[in-house]
């Protein structure tokens, strides 16, 4: 059954379980374009987690999934409250975990990094050290979609991606690129300070960077994910099994 938290605009945002219903919290995120179903639930991280002991509550991001999409609203700052009305509607005991992926990722990055008390631990995946939206033309993407003008390689990218999934809105998605795109993520500000690990394919030519940001962390840790890319990162085995064992693993034992 999928249950809604209220963000302050009044954009409802869609939640999904996953995983052992009785087991430790773990607040996961996808990334741009996708949604709990593909990124997580459709990728069998709900037999991992279990396993683990652990509860899976997949967040749809605005814009994505069963979430409200309205026409705009998408700045980083609506995002990071929107992961507040969450934890608000989650009402949870003790905070929990949380995993994220790519621009699940860098809003987990961002949300833990100001708000330290949030998460007890993280997992982020596919994380680049810079912002993948940097010099992104959001009303290029908008003539591509239409079909009126030749994409450059960032709009042409964003286009590709905003039409994968048939659930998904093209146009929202474009749009929502171009409001993140005016807050580039900067790593340097506000580091997460929980344990954090940071997993990235060995294939991943957009992310390729990612062990840099290890310096940045006071807990940090990486580990790869062999064989996999950008887009294939979530469906890896050793993805599901290292994230869940490292998440179970603080949220027994917090650092």
């Amino acid at each position: 059954m999928t249950v809604f938290a209220m963000a302050p605009d009044g954009v409802r945002i869609a939640l999904h379980e996953l995983g052992d219903p009785e087991g430790l919290p773990v607040l996961m995120i996808h990334g741009f374009s996708s949604n709990t179903r593909r990124n997580w639930i459709d990728s069998r991280w709900s037999a991992s987690l279990a396993d683990a002991g652990l509860r899976g509550i997949g967040m749809d991001l605005r814009g994505h999934g069963d979430s409200d999409r309205p026409s705009t609203g998408y700045a980083v700052e609506r995002f990071v409250d929107d992961v507040d009305a969450v934890l608000t509607q989650l009402a949870l005991d003790e905070p929990p975990a949380a995993i994220g992926y790519s621009m699940g990722a860098r809003l987990l990055w961002r949300h833990a990094g100001t708000r330290p008390h949030a998460f007890r631990a993280l997992v982020l995946g596919g994380l680049p050290a810079g912002d993948p939206f940097q010099r992104f033309d959001v009303e290029l993407a908008h003539r591509a979609l239409r079909g009126e003008a030749e994409p450059g390689p960032m709009e042409s990218f964003i286009v590709e991606l905003a039409g994968v999934f048939p659930e998904h809105d093209p146009t929202t998605l474009v749009t929502l690129a171009g409001e993140v795109s005016q807050t580039l993520f900067d790593a340097q500000q506000a580091p997460p300070a929980v344990p954090t690990l940071l997993m990235t394919g060995e294939r991943d030519r957009r992310a390729a960077d990612t062990e840099t940001l290890l310096p940045l962390l006071p807990h940090g840790s990486f580990a790869p994910i062999p064989g996999r890319n950008h887009v294939n990162a979530p469906t890896s085995g050793t993805f599901r099994r290292t994230a869940s064992a490292f998440l179970a693993q603080h949220l027994v034992s917090p650092a």
